[in-house]
Order: structure tokens, then C-alpha cells, then sequence
């Protein structure tokens, strides 16, 4: 049995019925040309094969004393695969419509906490030959770096190349490490409270020396920070990567930067449409990765808070707005001693995550108004047994207060962008979702 950190638990904690705290990635696939016409149900077949499960795909939550307020998890004895691994076919004429309806209701629906923390869709009857796979993870048991690579370490570099179920793969022998330094979040939990108290003063000094955008509830109140429902909305987009580096290339921005810029465009125009555009301009959370080399599982997040200068008209003064929030609030954080960066991030957010577990999150002002993040992926095509993985579409978490996720995965030169809303409070998510594509147009046409 091992006690999660404090972080992790986090998400078992806020967990409501209306706030379902897992994340999850789909995969578009085309078929191979030469696939059997039972392909599908080979796979479905090797997905469920009866080989032991590797972390954390073989964990539970373990009903251990005290476990509601630290909880912890132990290896489950019998997994029932046919539960974990589901077979669904869309309707058709199997569009991106009836797909984007199906992953919405998969994405409402809470994972059952007395099985393992997982469960995976293969889904057939995608038009032009192609099939898609949903998996969806507790957050509790991982961030989306890790459960990126958990997907995509298990894939081939060739059409002909070795793969496994991310479940049954098996770290090479090499890649073992016993020496690794312990990270923060992997700390036993007996010395969180003495690393708080050290790290305590500094980080409050560092925090009332920040500016008001790094701070959260700075944000102003918008209709993207109602209470939300259970229901579920999911919609995507790609974008071309080279484009988007040749704008940060040509404003001197970052990739990143030039992401945020284009979720700002679509954000201000949905809300200029409907007229409810704030005067000030809304606030972002963006994660950080604070995973170290060799960091297996878990949480391993720091947040920035940065503008998205919605306030301006220009493209070219909202992405130099954006810009200069994020290095300010980058510079902020890497002022933290390391150890104290992941503490910095969960004092700043202790309000936030009380309001949460309150019921309060749309009654008060937002902490932010949108998390946004980028979550790197392969440069390169992968492949499933033949089959080309075509996108890698990350779904997130909306929570009470801030109902709107939109997090990107790069992936074989595009960013594959996923859109998580939530349906009763968030009508006209596709339309944000094809507002985003059209704003590398205008971002473009504004640096020509």
C-alpha cells in the first residue's frame, strides 16, 4: 500500500458528481490497407490478454484507516479486462459529430473508485477506414506529461514496428533507475508540514511581491465561470505546427505563446459575439511540467498565471501582452528554490482548491478564468499494429467557476488541440474550437 502525496489526493478530494476529475487523450487511426476484416477485434483481443498490469494501470484505491482524508493505493488482485476495455461502434455515417457526441458522454461519466482508476474505449465505424481510441485516467494517478508518454512510449516508429498495450508495457531493463533523486511530490507525506515551514516565508514574501496577473482571483467575472453541470461538451482542432513557429520566429515569442494568443483570439470573439467580453482582461492558469528526469506517476505540476489580453483589439498587442505576462510570471517561478516551486504552486492554489471542495467556485471571483496547456508529444508518426496514429486530441477537466479547458498536444508537426466544456453552460463550443483555427489567420495577416 502506498499514501498518495497531498497533490494527487487533491483530485480525489475536489471530485464531485458534476466534477469528474479524470483526464484523457483520443487517437484518430487509420486502418492499415492490407487490414484483416477482423482487425478491430484482434486488437480489442490483445488489449484485453491476460498479462500482468503494470503501474499505475494495476492500482486501486486501498480501504486502508484514514484513507478518506490520505489516500492511498494498493495493487488490485483480480482486474476484470473486459471492463477496463470496452468495444463501441459509432452510428453513421460516423462523423466527426457522432464521434464528438460519444467521447462527450464517455467524458461525463465518473471512473468506478472501487476498480482499478481507468478505462479504455476502442471505437469502430469512424469514417475513411479509420477507428479512434478514448482512454481516460483518475488525475489522481497522473498528469497529462505522464499520461502522454504512458500512451505513447507503447507505440511503433514504423508501420512494422514493436508495440503493447500502454497496460502491459514494461520499462527496458537499462532504463531502470534506483538512484533517481526523490522529487518533491514523491516526499513522504510525514515531511510535507516540515518542508511548508521552511519554505513558507519566503514563498509568501515572493507571492506579495508579484503582480496582481500572477496571483489568483485577479481574474474578472465572465460567463466562462458559471456552476457547471455533469454533462460534458468535447470539441478539437489542429493546427500546422510550422506555422505557429514561424510566427513565434518572426514576433520572437515562444510556441507557446503564440498558443495562448490563438485561444485569446477565440475567447475574445465568443465573447465580443454574445456581449459579454469583460473590460479587464481574462486570466489564464498554465501548467508547467515539474517532473523530473525518471519521475514515474503521479502529479508533478506548477501553475503561472498569465494575461491573455483580451482587453486589446490589436492580435499584435494581445500577443506582446501575453508575452510579457508569461516571462514575468516564469522569471516569478524560477526565483523558487526548486523543492519550494511545487510548494509555491499549492499554497497559491490552496484558496482555489478550498473554494472548490466549498461548492462555492462559481459564487466567488474566479481564481482564473481558463486553464490552458501544452502538453508536448512525439514529433514523429507513430503506429498501433499498422494502423498510422493521424491525431492525438487531449480531454481535460472544467470545474465549478471555470467551466472551459483547453489543453494541446504536439504531435508529427501539428498541435492537436482539445476543447473540454461543460455542455449546459458552454452551448458554442465547436464554434470556439473553429475560432481558434481561423486566429492563426488573423495572427498571421497581423505579422505579414
Amino acid at each position: 500500500m502506498q499514501r498518495l502525496s497531498p497533490l494527487d489526493a487533491t483530485f480525489l478530494h475536489i471530485e464531485t458528481r458534476a466534477t469528474p476529475m479524470h483526464v484523457a487523450s483520443l487517437m484518430i487511426l487509420a486502418r492499415p490497407a492490407n487490414a484483416a476484416p477482423d482487425f478491430i477485434k484482434q486488437l480489442v483481443q490483445r488489449y484485453r490478454a491476460p498479462q500482468p498490469l503494470q503501474r499505475p494501470w494495476n492500482l486501486r484505491l486501498a480501504r486502508a484507516p484514514l484513507s478518506t482524508l490520505v489516500p492511498a493505493v494498493e495493487q488490485a488482485d483480480a482486474i476484470d479486462m473486459e471492463y477496463h476495455i470496452r468495444h463501441t461502434a459509432l452510428p453513421d455515417p460516423g462523423g466527426e459529430r457522432e464521434l464528438g457526441e460519444l467521447i462527450s458522454h464517455l467524458h461525463s461519466q465518473m471512473l468506478d473508485r472501487s476498480r482499478p482508476l481507468w478505462t479504455c474505449h476502442i471505437i469502430e465505424g469512424l469514417a475513411e477506414d479509420r477507428f479512434a481510441i478514448y482512454v481516460k485516467m483518475h488525475h489522481a494517478l497522473t498528469d497529462g506529461i505522464n499520461g502522454m508518454r504512458m500512451l505513447t512510449r507503447c507505440l511503433a516508429d514504423t508501420a512494422e514496428g514493436t508495440w503493447a498495450a500502454p497496460w502491459h508495457w514494461q520499462k527496458p531493463p537499462r532504463a531502470r533507475s534506483t538512484g533517481a533523486r526523490r522529487s518533491v511530490a514523491a516526499t513522504p507525506l510525514r515531511q510535507w508540514p516540515g518542508m511548508f515551514g521552511r519554505a513558507l516565508k519566503p514563498l509568501l514574501q515572493r507571492h506579495a511581491d508579484a503582480p496582481p496577473v500572477l496571483r489568483p482571483f485577479e481574474a474578472p467575472r465572465s460567463p466562462l465561470n458559471g456552476t457547471i453541470t455533469a454533462a460534458r461538451r468535447v470539441a478539437t482542432q489542429q493546427v500546422d505546427l510550422a506555422r505557429i513557429q514561424h510566427l513565434a520566429r518572426r514576433a520572437q515569442v515562444s510556441v507557446n505563446d503564440v498558443f495562448l494568443a490563438l485561444c485569446s483570439s477565440a475567447l475574445r470573439r465568443h465573447l465580443l459575439a454574445s456581449g459579454n467580453l469583460p473590460d479587464d482582461a481574462l486570466i489564464a492558469g498554465v501548467p508547467v511540467s515539474l517532473r523530473e528526469a525518471g519521475q514515474e506517476g503521479g502529479n508533478a505540476i506548477g501553475f503561472l498565471w498569465a494575461t491573455l489580453g483580451t482587453d486589446q483589439a490589436d492580435p499584435r498587442a494581445r500577443l506582446a501582452a501575453i508575452h510579457a505576462s508569461m516571462q514575468a510570471s516564469k522569471h516569478h517561478l524560477q526565483t523558487l528554490p526548486n523543492d519550494a516551486r511545487l510548494m509555491f504552486t499549492m499554497l497559491t492554489m490552496a484558496p482555489a482548491i478550498g473554494v472548490l471542495m466549498s461548492g462555492l467556485g462559481a459564487r466567488v471571483r474566479p481564481p482564473m478564468n481558463i486553464t490552458i496547456s501544452n502538453v508536448p508529444g512525439p514529433s514523429q508518426p507513430l503506429y498501433l499494429n499498422g494502423a498510422q496514429v493521424q491525431a492525438i486530441y487531449p480531454v481535460s477537466i472544467p470545474f465549478q467557476g471555470q467551466g472551459l479547458n483547453i489543453t494541446c498536444v504536439s504531435y508529427a508537426g501539428r498541435l492537436d488541440i482539445g476543447f473540454t466544456g461543460c455542455r449546459d453552460s458552454l452551448t458554442s463550443l465547436q464554434k470556439i474550437a473553429v475560432y481558434t483555427g481561423e486566429a492563426l489567420d488573423e495572427l498571421e495577416a497581423a505579422f505579414a
